[in-house]
């Protein structure tokens, strides 16, 4: 799951009071300019919904989101983003279609991954992902939004346009531009995606039968020394499993070229704590790798991730992420 104001004219009565409001004015008007621009990168932040999206207008009714932003390739020019999309709950249980037709131009495949059921049936535990090629209908929970997770295998680098459509009147559209660069170098660490406010956490979606049951949608990318390139790495966190009462997955990526690891649609799958061995992948040329986690009947509060370098002086790495409730962000 993207998280995507002036003063009023006053006429002076005297020249003397009148010059002091024409400086605030012009400062007023150049913080207003900052902030607009600051909600055109940030459309679903608090601030810029409170303020109209910072544009002077009313608040959007849908908006589109897709992290991370830009997306860095790793293994064979893979790419794993989520993407959320809001709207006002009064669309709660409308269908929207998310669209990726742009980078599936760029790719050899792209696919959607869900939770949700088909024909709103039960949940499986463990879950069940449900994937489907190039774009997905989706229902919109309680809140009226909802999360899916985008992988695309061999693509090429540029900007696509990321498209969703409400299904019903009034028939909504939001757009955003996923950007897509070359596998590189990057800082060494563990990334999280979405972040949802900026920061490490995701927002659940699912609250009906239709839209699923507090579920998450995580990408986990893991970048370390490019030394370590071609060498197993593994990912896990017993808190984060532990909070899914329903079942989760991992599933990991680099598998297309190297062979080696679950692959996408063979994801380790269990209920509660792992008690298998933790899910892994192997590093790409650049040091790189990612993880996809879903999660169903989730409870909220953070939990630590851990990935493990399984060669050399083994580099660890830890961060925290962090579950939230359902809510309204339109």
């Amino acid at each position: 799951m993207n998280v995507r104001r002036g003063l009023t004219q006053l006429t002076a009565l005297v020249v003397v009071v009148a010059v002091p409001f024409m400086g605030l004015s012009t400062a007023a008007s150049a913080k207003g300019a900052t902030a607009a621009a600051k909600c055109v990168k940030h459309p679903t932040s608090a601030k810029c919904h409170a303020a109209g999206g910072g544009t002077g207008g009313p608040p959007p009714q849908i908006t589109v989101q897709v992290d991370p932003q830009p997306v860095v390739e790793t293994g064979q020019s893979e790419v794993h983003v989520v993407v959320q999309v809001e709207t006002l709950p009064s669309y709660a249980g409308d269908a929207v279609n998310i669209d990726a037709s742009q980078l599936a131009a760029s790719c050899t495949t792209v696919t959607f991954e869900t939770l949700q059921v088909p024909g709103a049936g039960a949940q499986t535990v463990p879950p069940t992902v449900f994937v489907y090629p190039d774009r997905i209908d989706a229902v919109l929970d309680d809140d009226g939004n909802v999360t899916v997770v985008v992988d695309g295998i061999d693509c090429a680098p540029g900007t696509d346009v990321i498209e969703a459509d409400l299904e019903v009147a009034p028939f909504l559209t939001a757009l955003t531009t996923l950007v897509v660069a070359p596998p590189a170098v990057t800082t060494e660490g563990i990334t999280v995606n979405p972040r949802f406010g900026g920061l490490n956490q995701e927002l659940e979606t699912g609250d009906t039968s239709a839209s699923g049951d507090s579920d998450i949608y995580a990408v986990f990318y893991v970048e370390t020394n490019p030394v370590y390139a071609e060498q197993t790495v593994e990912i896990g966190s017993s808190q984060l499993e532990s909070r899914c009462i329903e079942g989760w997955s991992w599933e990991a990526g680099n598998t297309t070229g190297s062979g080696v690891g679950p692959g996408v649609n063979s994801p380790v799958t269990g209920v509660g704590e792992n008690t298998a061995a933790e899910v892994s992948t192997v590093l790409d040329d650049d040091g790189n790798a990612v993880f996809i986690f879903d999660g169903v009947s989730c409870a909220a509060g953070p939990s630590q991730v851990i990935a493990e370098v399984m060669a050399g002086t083994h580099p660890t790495y830890v961060t925290q992420f962090t579950v939230l409730p359902p809510a309204p962000i339109i």
